[in-house]
């Protein structure tokens, strides 16, 4: 199978991203924006997507279609793939399911997509977007995965793996679960080191005893922009630990953080409008504040 037409759903700040890496590097790029927000229009628009407006006419114009969304969009909006494949009779359509979903959520999607006739891939993005010049890693599992595999050095990377489905969403919750794992640690530490009257010393002694780690907690300044977003994925990776019979509780945890932060006066912020020149101190002092 060649790709030559990629269908992106949604264009936020990654969907956005890798559409418009894809399309500099030669490839047809889609979406279907009917019903969408004026954020998202501008994004495709920005980033040279063609908006086909219906998911009837986005599964009947494309080779190859991915799924970025938030997790807990992931298994309805594969539902409705599912369908509008079998109301356009478009079996044989190739579906990657990118979101950052357990094994087992993962497992579920590619059940509906095959059920409709359609060929479904396992992949987890690691890797920030091309947006910001990063070149995201799109791990790939499942008989279908070297589809996905042709899209390998066109603006992203599409490492195959030797494995059945489950395999590249499970690599990116295990990844993710250190990365944005000890984000939520670092967020929730300095929170309550705040609430305690404690922050000032608290930084002090990182500064002695720990400056790499203060250095790193430095990422915490503008998390408010993907809270929202993380909130699910922790629960997805709590779900992963489960199943691999390991505790869920620190990532329940953790998407109880991201959460407080989300709900907080800055948790409105999205990549576009975050207040990067905002101090760590500052930053954790809003977090503490509920949005009126």
């Amino acid at each position: 199978m060649v790709v030559q037409t990629v269908g992106v759903m949604s264009p936020g700040d990654m969907g956005s991203g890798v559409g418009g890496a894809l399309k500099k590097n030669g490839l047809r790029v889609l979406t279907a924006l009917d019903g969408r927000s004026a954020d998202s229009k501008q994004r495709a628009a920005d980033q040279g997507f063609e908006d086909v407006g219906s998911l009837d006419e986005l599964v009947t114009s494309c080779d190859l279609v991915l799924s970025i969304l938030v997790p807990s969009a992931a298994s309805s909006f594969a539902q409705d793939v599912a369908e509008a494949i079998v109301r356009t009779d478009s079996g044989g359509l190739a579906v990657a399911d990118c979101n950052a979903v357990s094994p087992a959520t993962g497992i579920r999607i590619g059940e509906i997509i095959t059920a409709a006739g359609g060929k479904f891939i396992d992949a987890g993005i690691i890797g920030g977007t091309p947006r910001r010049g990063a070149v995201p890693r799109f791990y790939a599992s499942g008989e279908y995965a070297p589809i996905l595999g042709e899209l390998d050095g066109k603006g992203i990377a599409v490492p195959v793996m030797n494995g059945p489905i489950g395999h590249a969403s499970g690599l990116k919750m295990v990844y993710a679960a250190l990365s944005k794992g000890t984000a939520a640690l670092y967020a929730s530490t300095l929170m309550t080191a705040k609430s305690l009257g404690l922050y000032e010393d608290l930084i002090a002694e990182l500064e002695q005893s720990q400056s790499g780690t203060l250095a790193e907690m430095e990422r915490v300044r503008t998390v408010s922009d993907r809270a929202f977003r993380w909130i699910g994925e922790m629960k997805e990776i709590a779900a992963t630990f489960e199943y691999a019979g390991t505790s869920p509780n620190t990532h329940k945890g953790a998407a109880e953080t991201f959460q407080r932060i989300a709900d907080s006066s800055i948790g409105h912020e999205r990549a576009d409008t975050v207040d990067r020149s905002r101090s760590l101190d500052e930053s954790i002092a809003a977090m503490l504040i509920r949005a009126d």
